[in-house]
């Protein structure tokens, strides 16, 4: 049968950071081992100095990093949350919002909670010593203080862990944007600024990418990654790397697939650097192992700009095992598929998508995201990325360090504006999403939305709910009449603390049902919960609306998935437009009047919001 891998330790990644060491990355493992020496002779064997930001003198930043201010960081929100105990399995807290502002390096405020609900962008931006000179005016800095807002629902915090999650079992320390720009991570410079693609599957002659084992279209994800970053990217031939002398290989018990050695590879890959390159990614459908995990997704040194990535554990096809009673051997012989099923490729391309973009940025010196729901949160498998960071983009934190860290570059595409380049970023990466149809919904539904706020001052939670209850009153008169209409009265004028509770109505009347707290809903709390909202709705209703709701199919519904179903159905059907109209209805949100000469705001959202 399709599913996930079980999630275990395996999803690992070694990165190296830029001082030679080492931390852990989406389930990273600690490895202290010398980096490989480059093969003699080689044309690439001296690689060209990594540029490096400038780095700020202790007077410019205060923080953990200088003596002078020591009593002042000790008592910071961010150094105090950093203080809680975290060692023990599930230990970990989520960061409080003050925390969550000092990461991004905007400044305290008492009221910091009632200005982001109101949508107001009063929070100053700090550290703007920091920048490279042509970008500290005072207008810059007030512009990009504006992108830096953590809004909600866009930017939704963390909630605490469940076993089988990320930060679960990490202790990995917290990296905020002033820490980020201490530790001097490498920017691209005017020598090395390209990101090459090593294919190290031979691709398939006809074009075809029905087979099994064969590698996606890599000039997809060339297009996406020039995007993201605004750094051209290259993809080179076909380089049949794993079959030469120095990659140790093994049977990984799938068929007669091969398992190869990941940390070898890396070595071959490094000299295999063009001399104006970032970095270089070999892609592969061959299995990866290393000598502490069983499997690996992918493997890094950031220190030799190298990495590989698996891609044959992405694709739902490896996991779809036949088994049969062979009688004259008496024994059971498993089979395996030659041909992808419809839907595989994009199931496949949509994890590619997150997991090279996730990666990528750790070559940019940045560790795993703990402060909000990031394309940059780590991940302890297939079953968490599917739920979390493949839907969504950077955070204002990881956003602040990305785009610093390309305006500090040497390179002749660094940023000249530093707003305009955040703006154009998205507008790419949604127009590369509708390029690929419904590969990339989910994410694509969230540019749209942010757009929405950045251009049009949408704010996104009441745009949200004022464009669901539209959306749904619309749907009931195309349908006509249901089994019973639920009358919603008109909004009204609600405190920020009013809105505030009634935005995290969805989380408690989860909680409510939740009966061993766990943070997964079975089917039988999932019923219960469709029957306090409506009683009308039969047991074979809430069956099918649970369906619905299991995203990923594993029999249960977290609370992630639990908010996706019913605030960014694909397709909501009749059940789901009852239980929004009843959920809006209490939760009276407030939608902004329009006039007719006016444009709808509502319009620049995604439809089926």
């Amino acid at each position: 049968r399709s599913a996930s891998p079980p999630p275990t330790a395996s999803w690992s990644t070694k990165t190296l950071r830029p001082d030679g060491s080492t931390h852990l990355s989406r389930g990273l493992r600690r490895d202290s081992s010398p980096s490989p020496m480059p093969r003699k002779g080689s044309k690439h064997s001296t690689q060209p100095r990594l540029s490096r930001p400038p780095s700020p003198t202790p007077s410019k930043i205060s923080g953990r990093h200088t003596s002078a201010t020591s009593a002042t960081s000790a008592t910071s929100a961010l150094a105090k949350w950093r203080k809680l105990p975290h060692d023990e399995p599930g230990s970990w807290t989520p960061p409080p919002l003050e925390a969550q502002l000092e990461a991004i390096g905007l400044e305290h405020h008492e009221n910091a909670a009632e200005i982001l609900a109101e949508g107001r962008t009063e929070l100053q931006l700090e550290l703007s010593e920091v920048y490279p000179e042509k970008h500290r005016s005072s207008v810059e800095m007030h512009k990009l203080q504006r992108i830096l807002q953590p809004l909600s629902p866009l930017f939704l915090p963390q909630l605490p862990p469940i076993p089988d999650t990320w930060m679960f079992d990490s202790n990995e320390p917290a990296q905020s944007f002033k820490d980020y720009v201490m530790e001097q991570p490498p920017a691209p410079a005017r020598a090395h600024y390209k990101i090459y693609l090593l294919p190290l599957t031979e691709p398939s002659g006809h074009g075809s990418y029905a087979k099994t084992g064969t590698l996606p279209d890599l000039r997809i994800l060339q297009r996406f990654i020039e995007s993201f970053f605004d750094l051209p990217c290259k993809v080179l031939p076909y380089d049949p790397l794993l079959t030469g002398k120095g990659i140790a290989s093994r049977s990984n018990a799938h068929g007669n697939d091969l398992q190869y050695h990941a940390k070898d590879s890396l070595r071959q890959l490094r000299i295999r650097l063009p001399l104006d390159g970032f970095c270089i990614l070999g892609i592969t459908m061959a299995d990866l192992f290393d000598s502490t995990q069983s499997f690996v997704h992918s493997s890094l040194s950031v220190k030799d700009r190298a990495g590989i990535f698996s891609f044959c554990r992405l694709d739902p096809a490896w996991y779809r095992v036949s088994c049969h009673m062979d009688f004259t051997a008496m024994r059971v012989v498993e089979g395996y598929p030659t041909e992808r099923r419809e839907g595989d490729l994009e199931t496949l391309l949509r994890r590619a998508h997150g997991m090279i973009s996730h990666d990528l940025c750790h070559f940019f010196g940045m560790s795993n995201c703990q402060f909000y729901i990031c394309r940059m949160q780590g991940s302890s498998g297939l079953h968490e990325s599917d739920t979390n960071q493949d839907k969504v983009d950077l955070c204002p934190v990881c956003l602040r360090k990305l785009s610093w860290n390309l305006a500090c570059g040497t390179h002749e595409a660094a940023p000249a504006d530093l707003t305009a380049w955040c703006v154009q970023r998205y507008r790419r990466l949604l127009a590369h999403a509708d390029k690929l149809g419904p590969v990339l919904q989910p994410y694509k539904l969230w540019l749209r939305s942010r757009l929405a706020q950045l251009d049009y001052d949408v704010m996104p939670a009441a745009a949200a709910a004022a464009a669901t209850v539209s959306v749904a009153n619309a749907a009931t008169e195309t349908a006509g009449p249901v089994d019973e209409e639920v009358e919603v009265d008109d909004p009204v004028q609600l405190t920020p603390d009013d809105r505030a509770k009634h935005e995290a109505e969805l989380l408690r009347l989860f909680a409510r049902h939740d009966d061993d707290g766990d943070g997964r809903m079975k089917i039988k709390e999932f019923c219960r919960l469709i029957s306090a909202v409506d009683e009308a709705f039969s047991a074979i209703s809430a069956m099918k609306m649970f369906e619905a709701a299991d995203i990923n199919k594993d029999g249960s519904v977290d609370v992630k998935e639990f908010l996706s179903w019913l605030l960014l159905p694909d397709d909501p059907g009749e059940a789901e437009n009852r239980i929004i109209k009843r959920l809006s209805a209490e939760s009276r949100l407030v939608r902004q009047p329009t006039t007719e000469n006016e444009p709808n705001e509502l319009d620049f959202l995604p439809k089926h919001l």
